[in-house]
């Protein structure tokens, strides 16, 4: 068996290699491509590099290494296939021998090993970790070591990562006066996940608060850890199959007839666990489930109902489209029909929507330059449209704009889908 054959899985999936037609087709959809004109950073060159490796004619080299890593697995090449290859399935297959050659030579980085094997591992490390941050960020210190430029000791990057950590909001109250619908009988499980839960916590809070007005019935599990997307779309593929096991083993017990995601990169990766797992003998058939029962909450709403709000909300907005909700969930006219479906909404469509914003996971802090080359991109079609608002339904998108906004000086508010929502109820 070829050696990059690894943990039993045969990853990546050959005939996926073989499908490419090296057409050029997915170039213009490549933002690294964009960037740097190189046929190694195109969807089509990493593809050959992947099969020169499994082919065992190329070995993992440092030039290969860079040209995995520099990607952002958007998978906007994805939607632009006309051979309907899964490029992110391969690329993800790569990281996955990057990792385990790097295990094999004890190469793992140390801020790696702290962030995806101590502190995603346990989200009571990261309830902890949003402890402080908030103590930190309420008594004025982040302000104060910003203002100072205490950081730029160390190095004038991280005194610019500082400015991208999101105001960590205090809880957002549930509300008993908002009006309920009929009873749907329908029962949802709400992932709240980890970026989500850290920065973003009153999107969870609107989220059960829209599905209870709505008439379902609402199971949050205390007891959920991460679902793995950290740690698979890095390559750790084992980390994400413990924590995928886990997920389908908690939403299992709860008997849900639907699990809700409001993060599109989650909800990407939890989408497909029956991949992940299908060589799993306990698990595969579980997974397989389990899948069909995962849902965007934009998904959901569209497809078993929701009511919206007979009072007007006097906005302009925009909607910025998150590369693992249109992309690799090929969700792409629910969001926009329930933003529209809000009375009194003026919604003003984004030049380049499905233009990745250069978050990407933890692409902004591993390729900031790059990173801030497309945000700057996305903040100026963004300011095009003359909106106020623009709405997304993934955290690392929020979190990017939301600091895009502070670095470019545009006065632009981020909102999810559900908060919208559950404002115009308000």
């Amino acid at each position: 068996m070829n050696k990059y054959f690894y943990d039993n899985i045969p990853l990546p999936d050959y005939d996926q290699l073989i499908n490419c037609m090296h057409c050029g087709m997915c170039l213009p959809s490549c933002p690294t491509y964009e960037l740097t004109g190189l046929e190694k950073h195109s969807p089509r060159g990493r593809i050959r590099m992947i099969k020169a490796v499994v082919d065992e004619e190329l070995p993992i080299t440092e030039n290969f290494i860079e040209s995995i890593n520099f990607c952002l697995d958007c998978q906007a090449c994805v939607t632009a296939c006309p051979a309907g290859v899964k490029y992110g399935q391969l690329v993800e297959a790569a990281r996955h021998h990057i990792e385990a050659e790097n295990i094999e030579k004890g190469e793992i980085p140390l801020i790696k090993k702290i962030a995806l094997n101590w502190i995603f591992i346990d989200l009571k490390r990261l309830r902890i970790i949003r402890s402080l941050m908030k103590i930190y960020q309420k008594l004025g210190l982040q302000t104060l070591v910003q203002k100072m430029g205490v950081l730029k000791i160390f190095s004038n990057k991280l005194h610019e990562l500082s400015f991208m950590a999101a105001e960590i909001k205090s809880k957002n109250s549930k509300s008993n006066t908002l009006p309920l619908m009929a009873k749907k009988h329908i029962k949802i499980g709400i992932v709240t996940g980890c970026v989500q839960d850290v920065f973003f916590r009153d999107v969870n809070i609107d989220t059960e608060e829209v599905f209870k007005i709505n008439g379902y019935d609402v199971f949050i599990p205390k007891d959920q850890q991460c679902c793995g997307s950290v740690h698979g779309h890095n390559g750790d593929l084992k980390t994400a199959k413990i924590l995928a096991k886990k997920m389908i083993d908690t939403f299992e017990k709860a008997e849900v007839d639907f699990v809700v995601l409001n993060s599109a990169g989650c909800g990407s990766f939890m989408k497909e666990y029956h991949h992940l797992l299908a060589n799993d003998l306990d698990y595969s058939e579980r997974a397989n489930q389990f899948v069909k029962k995962v849902k965007d909450v934009s998904e959901i709403l569209i497809e078993q109902g929701w009511t919206p709000s007979e009072k007007p909300l006097d906005l302009a907005v925009t909607y910025h489209e998150p590369c693992h909700l249109v992309h690799a969930q090929q969700i792409h006219e629910q969001p926009r029909e329930l933003i529209s479906s809000i009375k009194g909404i003026k919604f003003y469509e984004l030049p380049e929507a499905t233009w990745c914003c250069g978050s990407a996971g933890i692409y902004n802090i591993t390729h900031y330059e790059d990173s801030m080359k497309l945000l700057e991109r996305k903040m100026e079609n963004i300011s095009s449209t003359k909106a106020d608002y623009v709405i997304t339904g993934n955290p690392g998108c929020m979190i990017q704009l939301i600091y895009g906004s502070k670095k470019f000086n545009r006065n632009i508010k981020v909102l999810h889908p559900i908060t919208l929502i559950r404002k115009s109820y308000n």
